[in-house]
């Protein structure tokens, strides 16, 4: 490489116009609109589901862990198999119900919506931990005075669970967001390296290609402030309001 020499803003600059950068940023924040709503509803209704006590619920606490110890080059090959259009579990189990299930990461439909999965499917658990642990501390003589009112299950969540968890719900989506943005790194080189036509290639994937396949350092570092950017636009974006603070006379 060259030695370092000082261009000012030009590599922001060519970040305006270059085709695949703007491309790659549009595909990040499709991934986050897929993968980080999804990631905190489902850590939220497991969270609900395993809050119970019956005979086993230790054994499926640690089967919904399983994702947090397995590495994240293994969970993308598992799931390239499992998505595989001829082989692959998914697919045969959809032929069974008369689906003709689609060729996934092959597809520039399907092939985002297949890395969005894996993602949730690998960042759902701690979320599913922090969730579980607001639901532990809630007054048990709330649900038993519902209870006794005749509330039902849905009034219950709604009413009581939901907004005893909802100051957790920030964290949540703060760590989901940066399972989706940075994790996914992993699963997106292994599964489909950007492809097909560009559908998958995101940010991250694109620094690591700048950086490290054409030695642009100095554009590497351009675009990975430009993934601060949103990283801290999002986490503005959605960090909650401060409480009015005072003291009651």
């Amino acid at each position: 490489m060259s030695p370092p020499e000082f261009v000012g803003l030009d590599n922001y600059i060519a970040i305006a116009n270059d085709e695949r950068a703007i491309n790659s940023i549009i595909r990040t924040g499709y991934l986050i609109l897929i993968g980080v709503v999804p990631t905190v509803l489902v850590s939220f209704l497991l969270a609900a589901l395993v809050n119970t006590t019956f005979p086993g619920i230790r054994v499926v606490r640690t089967i919904y862990l399983l994702p947090l110890v397995i590495s994240f080059v293994a969970s993308a090959v598992l799931w390239r198999y499992l998505y595989d259009p001829r082989f692959g579990p998914i697919n045969t189990i959809l032929s069974w119900l008369g689906i003709d299930g689609p060729t996934w990461l092959q597809s520039t439909r399907w092939s985002m919506p297949a890395v969005a999965i894996v993602t949730v499917w690998l960042r759902f658990p701690l979320g599913m931990l922090l969730y579980l642990a607001a639901l532990q501390s809630i007054n048990p003589v709330l649900l038993e005075a519902a209870e006794i009112d005749g509330a039902g299950t849905w009034v219950k969540l709604r009413h009581i669970i939901w907004p005893n968890v909802r100051p957790i719900t920030f964290l949540v989506t703060i760590v989901s967001l940066r399972g989706v943005l940075f994790d996914s790194f992993d699963v997106v080189k292994v599964m489909t390296n950007g492809g097909p036509i560009g559908s998958t290639d995101i940010l991250i994937n694109y620094i690591f290609d700048s950086a490290f396949g054409e030695q642009k350092l100095g554009y590497a570092s351009a675009l990975a402030t430009a993934l601060f950017v949103i990283v801290a636009a999002m986490a503005m974006l959605l960090s909650p309001p401060k409480a009015l603070s005072g003291v009651r006379q």
